[in-house]
């Protein structure tokens, strides 16, 4: 039996041992909001000129450091193509823990397209590799 139960313990501890090893890591983007607040508590889709548009990623499961990375890009706006970034609108944020990431960037009060865009956030490990990502899609009419 006392054989048997250091096996076990053996086992385990190798097992562990791998995946230490391999950097095995369940850090994820559990959830992404479009928001006019940085708690993302007042999600919308909505938006007119001058709003302040927050996207707020939840990065979830994360024991060490990861980079969050924001795009802003033009999903059906006429006289432009889908999939294009949006000038200025990207920012990288090194994110240490499980916490959310917030970005934003607030609409000119003229000059700006009316239609739908979408914001996509990459997560990225310390070595540079995409681990999760994902897309949220919001409206700006009033121009």
């Amino acid at each position: 039996m006392k054989t048997n139960k250091w096996t076990s313990l053996l086992a385990l501890g190798m097992f562990i041992g791998v995946l230490l090893a391999c950097n095995a890591s369940t850090a994820n983007i559990s959830s992404l909001k479009i928001s006019t607040d940085e708690e993302g508590k007042n999600v919308t889709k909505n938006f007119k000129p001058g709003d302040k548009v927050y996207a707020v990623a939840t990065i979830s499961n994360n024991p060490g450091k990861v980079q969050a990375k924001f795009r802003v890009v033009y999903d059906n706006v006429a006289d432009q193509k889908a999939g294009d970034l949006v000038q200025g609108a990207e920012k990288t944020l090194d994110i240490d823990g499980s916490r959310p990431a917030i970005f934003w960037v607030t609409l000119p009060p003229r000059g700006f397209g009316n239609g739908r865009y979408k914001v996509e956030v990459s997560m990225l490990n310390e070595k540079g590799e995409q681990k999760d990502q994902k897309t949220e899609t919001f409206e700006v009419s009033g121009y």
